[in-house]
């Protein structure tokens, strides 16, 4: 999980820093926006839990793979179009990481010794798990000025996010690596063959273009 947490910071990260250089700001501007993307929604959740210091100053490597993915995304933006939907997807195993990760700190943080879900339990950590998730990135859009794109119709970005956070939730209590696998894999469906963005949805247009 680290491993895939580490993985999902670089590709929000990425993809904050992108959407950044696409408008056209400088260097400090893409670093700063690719770091909201990917430690946002973890800062926000944190701060609502009082859980400090915050996660990456415990651990410098967030903050170290932020510098190096805004850095390379303001020098290499051709390499990083060529390859969106690889990056893309990557994104959505991040997303499905940081819902996972942000139900369990939530979890241990504010609820540590409970042994059966309750309403309390279920609704914060389900709350926190999607905000760790979309967070980094509706902070970013709000900040450029934009609508978040989390937020508009026809996307399904919050709705992954809650679904892979309620599945984890309940199912940690009765088997923890069951409950990773189940979260990822609804979260992963919902965002790359349901959603209308995803990749399996851009593979058909582009082979019925192609025939």
């Amino acid at each position: 999980m680290y491993f895939l947490d580490l993985l999902g910071t670089l590709a929000f990260a990425i993809g904050g820093a992108y959407k950044a250089r696409a408008r056209k700001l400088n260097i400090f501007g893409v670093i700063f926006l690719g770091a909201i993307t990917a430690v946002g929604g973890g800062t926000v959740r944190d701060l609502i839990i009082g859980r400090t210091p915050l996660f990456y100053l415990r651990d410098p490597n967030y903050l170290t793979i932020c510098l190096i993915a805004g850095l390379a995304t303001y020098l290499l933006p051709t390499f990083f179009k060529r390859r969106y939907t690889i990056f893309r997807f990557i994104d959505s195993i991040g997303l499905a990481t940081f819902v996972i990760i942000g139900v369990s700190i939530s979890f241990n943080h504010l609820f540590a010794g409970l042994h059966l879900p309750n309403i309390i339990s279920a609704l914060a950590c389900v709350f926190l798990g999607t905000l760790t998730g979309v967070g980094g990135g509706i902070l970013r859009d709000a900040i450029m000025g934009d609508t978040p794109f989390a937020l508009k119709g026809g996307s399904n970005y919050v709705s992954s996010a809650f679904w892979g956070a309620t599945l984890f939730y309940f199912l940690m209590f009765f088997n923890n690596l069951l409950a990773v696998l189940v979260s990822m894999a609804a979260t992963l469906i919902l965002r790359e063959v349901v959603s209308p963005f995803g990749i399996y949805k851009k593979r058909k247009i582009f082979f019925k273009k192609e025939l």
